[in-house]
């Protein structure tokens, strides 16, 4: 059954390590990119980081609104 009640917290809890996967890849890439500077790498984690944490407060917002499924293929 699909749990819609849970907090931003718990959705983060469970996104974390790919999202901290993704950004560290993201992140070397920039970093290599950009000829070894520190600053637009920085630029980088800072807007990712801040992303995911908006992107799972928005999800768990959505998770509250929807409503039952009434379907068994997604129970």
């Amino acid at each position: 059954m699909l749990n819609i009640e849970g907090t931003m917290w718990d959705y983060y809890k469970r996104t974390f390590p790919a999202v901290q996967l993704v950004t560290g890849f993201v992140s070397w890439m920039v970093y290599r990119a950009s000829s070894h500077l520190w600053i637009p790498t920085a630029i980088f984690v800072l807007s990712m980081e801040t992303s995911a944490l908006l992107g799972a407060m928005w999800a768990s917002e959505l998770r509250t609104r929807l409503p039952e499924p009434t379907s068994r293929i997604l129970n």
